[in-house]
């Protein structure tokens, strides 16, 4: 068995032809790199993630909505919308029966945006880092809205008022 392996070792490494009575040389593996202990080091730090995230996803005692979101002591709900990757952020505004809705919206995307609803309100076509603000009124149904650029509304671009508690 001895003298196969040298054999073998020969056939692999031309240097070891030089010296036929020893045994080819063992490679050692450090542990870290070692397939294994990776694996449970990537196993270990992906767990150890996850629970921080959670952890602190759950810690937020904020009584404020969302984003760029403000209520005024009047029920005057301002919402900031931005317009970017074929997306208005946020896609979706929950308000109360009755609140009086107003959207400060910006196209932060490279192509024209504009942001219409089913009532027939809307903003002009804003160009790349434009603003415009959207006066809804009083709201007390759910409304649905879009941009009219050809093909946006098609790949997604809306957005929609809905009224909880109602």
């Amino acid at each position: 068995m001895f003298h196969r392996d040298i054999r073998h070792s020969t056939r692999l490494n031309p240097a070891n032809r030089l010296c036929r009575h020893t045994r080819p040389r063992r490679v050692t593996v450090p542990r870290a790199s070692h397939p294994r202990h990776a694996t449970a080091v990537g196993r270990v730090a992906v767990c150890a993630t996850v629970f921080a995230v959670a952890a602190l996803g759950g810690c937020s005692t904020d009584p404020e909505p969302a984003g760029g979101t403000t209520v005024a002591a009047d029920g005057t709900m301002t919402v900031s919308v931005v317009m970017k990757d074929m997306r208005f952020e946020p896609s979706v505004i929950e308000v109360e029966p009755g609140t009086h809705v107003i959207l400060e919206t910006t196209n932060a995307d490279s192509m024209p945006h504009d942001l219409v609803f089913e009532n027939d309100l809307s903003t002009e076509l804003l160009a790349r880092d434009s603003s415009a603000t959207l006066d809804l009124g009083v709201v007390d149904e759910d409304l649905d809205g879009w941009c009219s650029v050809s093909g946006h509304r098609a790949a997604g671009m809306t957005l929609t008022i809905e009224v909880t508690g109602a």
